[in-house]
């Protein structure tokens, strides 16, 4: 009699282990599956950033452009526009240009601004807004 409690108690207990596992085990494919949709989410979101991040640097580029072009044909138009009013005498041209803060040189090409001048020999760009720069860059 004694033997047939013992294998009793052994059967619940296995029973029981038993429902403990397949709760374990449906806890664990969901957290699977919760997890490889947060993974796809993650993926998704790299997509997109990584599209952004080239969308960015496509538009710097065209900055960097933009501002090199300006760099290099500013001080041309203006040294143009200047020497232009030096031959016509035309004062509208020169009020123009003193008006953005560049003075007109005897020798035909635009000085410094008002505000700064040019150290002598050192070669200087004239940029939008009148300040200028010295040096190479």
């Amino acid at each position: 009699m004694r033997y047939g409690y013992v294998g009793a108690v052994m059967a619940g207990a296995l029973l029981a282990l038993s429902c403990r596992y397949y709760a374990v085990s449906s806890e664990l494919v969901a957290l699977r599956a919760s997890a490889f949709d947060f993974e796809r989410f993650i993926d998704s979101q790299q997509t997109q950033a990584s599209a952004l991040r080239q969308q960015l640097q496509a538009q710097q580029e065209k900055l960097n452009k933009g501002s090199a072009i300006g760099e290099t044909v500013g001080p041309a138009v203006l040294r143009d526009i200047a020497s232009l009013s030096e031959k016509t005498g035309n004062s509208r041209l020169v009020d123009l240009l003193k008006r953005h803060g560049v003075q007109l040189q005897g020798g035909g090409g635009p000085a410094a601004p008002e505000g700064g001048a040019a150290a002598p020999g050192a070669a200087s760009r004239v940029q939008s807004g009148g300040a200028t720069k010295k040096g190479g860059n």
